[in-house]
């Protein structure tokens, strides 16, 4: 059965009315006029939750862990000595398949970005390790001098997938308005042979030197049909999701979904698989605006999803 994606339609906010008063003529020997009928006020629409209720593929965790300078665990990560290396990848957070005795393995990449995540004067880093089967950043804080990791990211993925390397798992997101403020923003990919995946993006920031995941969300889905049951190929649905504004100096953003249809000669296309050409074939577009909420510390959704452009 050809599978589809549909986006859920949220109802327009009923409108209160107010039934007109009759006129009425009174007297002073007679009883005052009633009064109008008083009609019950529909409660307004539900605002519906971020469009991903989880981070997918992704898995993050907080931590509380004093560790060496980031320049320091990229040179333990690599060193000969297994010890050493198991201290390091148990210093990131890496998962305990990696820390048996006999067979801590040679990380294939180390990559350190030092950004300024929280807005402090001092840097921030992000050291990501790529292991055999995981995807690892580490998310470290210094305070006068004495590092610490407050989180980690990890994505399982094995080394031999070429969609999913450290490139593609985590982006450093400057703003246009405020020079040294960043955002990290990771992507999840799973995928299938037919041509099926789902990819989760979350955005996250350091606030009050805590690492916080301030918005999550199905960035791309594509849904084919498959062979094995449909005797007439149908191409495949897709869908893309992004941000619309900058959030590192706006505390409202516009999340904005994009849908389209792929025939199956498009879906067979070699580039079918890049999100330029996904991008080129949505069709119609859905808006949702978000604003930063303090208490909750991420972005919480403050108006329904509609049509971009729908006046209000």
């Amino acid at each position: 059965m050809h599978r589809r994606v549909l986006l859920s339609a949220l109802l327009p906010m009923a409108l209160a009315f107010t039934g007109h008063a009759l006129a009425q003529k009174h007297s002073g020997g007679s009883s005052p006029p009633t009064p109008p009928p008083q009609h019950a006020t529909p409660p307004p629409a539900p605002i519906f939750p971020p469009v991903s209720s989880g981070l997918g593929p992704l898995e993050f965790a907080t931590a509380d862990y004093a560790v060496p300078s980031p320049q320091t665990l990229s040179r333990q990560l690599q060193a000969e000595d297994s010890r050493t290396r198991a201290t390091a990848l148990a210093a990131v957070g890496a998962p305990a398949q990696y820390l048996v005795t006999g067979h801590v393995p040679m990380p294939h990449s180390v990559q350190l970005d030092l950004v300024d995540l929280g807005g402090s004067s001092e840097l921030d880093a992000l050291l990501t390790v790529e292991l055999d089967q995981h995807l690892i950043t580490a998310i470290l804080l210094t305070t006068e001098g004495d590092w610490r990791r407050i989180g980690t990211m990890t994505l399982h993925a094995t080394f031999s997938d070429p969609a999913t390397t450290p490139d593609t798992f985590l982006h450093i997101v400057h703003s246009m308005h405020e020079r040294g403020r960043n955002r990290a923003v990771f992507h999840g990919l799973t995928d299938s042979p037919n041509g099926d995946f789902n990819e989760n993006e979350a955005r996250l920031r350091i606030i009050d030197n805590k690492a916080v995941v301030t918005i999550s969300f199905v960035s791309g889905l594509r849904v084919c049909d498959t062979p094995a049951t449909n005797h007439i190929h149908q191409g495949c649905e897709i869908t893309q999701r992004w941000i619309q504004g900058d959030p590192a100096v706006a505390h409202a953003l516009t999340l904005v979904t994009g849908t389209g249809h792929l025939t199956p000669k498009e879906a067979a296309d070699p580039l079918a698989r890049s999100r330029d050409f996904q991008m080129s074939h949505l069709r119609s577009f859905f808006c949702q605006p978000f604003a930063f909420n303090d208490t909750t510390q991420h972005y919480d959704p403050t108006g329904p999803v509609e049509a971009c452009g729908t006046a209000h």
